[in-house]
């Protein structure tokens, strides 16, 4: 043979062995779970549920972020209406009133020596365009039954869902059921705008008194067609950890003067392109929490999908820019910042001295409100741009936190939710999710490292885009499969008692193949970074990086 076949041969065989090694990490990627065997709910009425969420809607719990300026009539009388539609519910559990609008049951298990459980939900609404010109099918605060849907504000967020866990404990405190584990019931009247009298107050009660949570089930995520995470099939995303949160303001200060004479730089001017440098310059993505949600897809992802996720060291940049196509998983990927408000100018002649924009960002895991402000800062902070808190003077208020921490997707609590929601929404994946947005579940950290987000409904991505939005509606059907579910929820998570499982031997794994743990898919990801670290670059940009800090001098 020549040098040059056998040199031809040696490479080809590198690359059939190249080749080899992706094909078989992507076959073995995923650790599937076999699918759970259907689960016959009880048969709930989901009209009538449907009708005391109407009734719930008609209360225009409106809140304020501050308390004095919420009208408090519209609290009252949803709490007069839960005490009427759930006499069973406040004759046999104890019930707190919270800063005067948060409710706190305690529904007493028959074993204090277990942590107890808490289901949470809130009172409080968004504000709703009532103008013949906002185009609602039926006016936001009239709770309507009409073409299968209750309709109204907060059907979705999250009346219906407080409905739902009333409706399921009174179920079973009806049926003669008592629990193990001592039950919480937490509606929080202020969610909206940020929890702060409402849950957190909660949250300090229980702290104040010595308790720690086994469990925590906030709003969150649903059931839906998984097309954003490039699959077709339904999924259920359990939230089991929330992004931080910081607002920052851009201020920029230059001389003002006659817009007939304005100079190179105005402060609108120095404004507008530190915005855009942010937006042109976002931060740098992860993997991270998509590859732990693409774990748990198994083979319903396409096959290339699945090749480019469990070979991250080849096809992690070509990776990286699909997903940021998308918003969602975009916003999975990084941290991300927002402009939401500009104040500037007050003649269309005068040059204003100041101008002042509001971002926000929302933080990735692994990151911190420090890390945040530092970036944004280095990226368009000088001696025309300010870069302040939005809030207060530092960065550690009540209107910023850290991402949350994040829930063992290895503990008996979250596999049993897990194993429920495969046994109810037939051919549903179900896969651990990182929420983008804030619930009153982050204000629970301290009392309960197992907090999870999940709200028990099938819904299209049209009926979703109706939260906070026109036409917010909840379907009958999905009204009484969602009691059902909390009410079976109630049932096995209060009598699940791990300690004795561990000593018997006899764990009940709702699984019936166990998938990686958490730790170990991240080992695993750190090993594929380790044994291929040059991950091809990141593909040019068309247009050169914009330059900010316009009047910042050279050292």
């Amino acid at each position: 043979m020549t040098p040059l076949l056998i040199a031809g041969i040696a490479a080809g065989a590198l690359l059939l062995i190249f080749l080899a090694v992706i094909i078989i990490r992507t076959l073995s990627f995923p650790i599937e779970s076999e699918p759970a065997e259907a689960l016959a709910l009880l048969d709930v009425d989901g009209e009538a549920v449907a009708q005391r969420v109407g009734l719930a809607v008609q209360c225009r719990t409106i809140s304020h972020s501050d308390p004095a300026l919420t009208d408090p009539r519209p609290f009252t009388a949803l709490h007069e209406l839960l005490r009427t539609l759930y006499p069973q519910l406040h004759k046999k559990i104890d019930l707190e009133l919270v800063n005067d609008r948060s409710l706190l049951f305690t529904w007493h298990g028959s074993d204090p020596a277990l942590d107890p459980i808490c289901f949470a939900a809130h009172q409080d609404v968004v504000p709703a365009d009532e103008t013949p010109e906002a185009g609602w099918t039926h006016p936001p605060f009239a709770g309507e039954l009409a073409d299968g849907y209750v309709w109204g504000r907060g059907t979705l967020d999250c009346k219906g869902t407080l409905i739902g866990i009333c409706e399921a404990a009174s179920s079973l405190l009806k049926s003669g059921f008592s629990p193990r584990r001592t039950i919480y019931l937490a509606f929080g009247a202020d969610e909206e705008v940020s929890g702060l009298h409402g849950a957190r107050a909660i949250a300090e009660l229980l702290k104040e008194r010595g308790v720690q949570l086994a469990f925590l089930l906030d709003e969150g995520s649903v059931v839906t067609k998984g097309s954003a995470l490039g699959i077709n099939s339904p999924i259920g995303q359990i939230g089991i950890s929330e992004k931080g949160y910081l607002s920052l303001k851009l201020k920029a200060k230059v001389k003002g003067g006659h817009s007939s004479t304005p100079p190179k730089q105005t402060a609108i001017g120095a404004l507008a392109l530190a915005i855009a440098v942010l937006e042109s310059d976002p931060f740098p993505q992860t993997l991270d929490v998509m590859g732990f949600v693409a774990s748990y897809l198994g083979k319903a992802q396409p096959f290339f999908q699945r090749m480019q996720y469990a070979n991250t060291w080849l096809f992690g940049g070509a990776l990286k820019r699909k997903l940021a196509k998308n918003p969602l998983t975009n916003a999975l990927t990084r941290t991300t910042v927002a402009p939401t408000i500009i104040k500037a100018g007050s003649a269309e002649n005068v040059l204003p001295a100041e101008a002042e924009a509001l971002i926000n960002l929302r933080i990735m895991p692994g990151e911190t409100l420090r890390d945040a402000y530092e970036r944004v800062n280095d990226l368009v902070g000088d001696e025309t741009i300010e870069v302040l808190p939005a809030h207060g003077e530092t960065l550690e208020s009540d209107h910023a936190w850290n991402p949350t921490p994040v829930a063992d997707v290895d503990s008996p609590q979250y596999q049993r939710l897990a194993e429920l929601v495969r046994a109810t929404f037939p051919g549903a994946l179900v896969v651990p999710f990182m929420m983008t947005g804030a619930t009153d579940a982050r204000h629970y950290a301290a009392v309960c490292q197992n907090a999870m987000r999940f709200s028990p409904l099938f819904l299209t991505q049209e009926e979703i885009q109706t939260m906070h939005a026109v036409d917010e509606r909840l379907s009958i059907a999905n009204a009484g499969r969602m009691v059902a579910f909390y009410e079976e929820l109630m049932r096995q998570e209060s009598s699940l008692v791990e300690e004795e499982e561990e000593e018997s031997g006899e764990v009940e794994a709702p699984l019936k193949a166990k998938p990686l743990s958490r730790k170990e898919r991240k080992a695993q990801v750190e090993e594929e970074i380790e044994e291929a670290p040059l991950e091809p670059d990141e593909l040019p940009l068309d247009d050169e990086p914009l330059v900010a800090k316009p009047l910042r001098k050279d050292d």
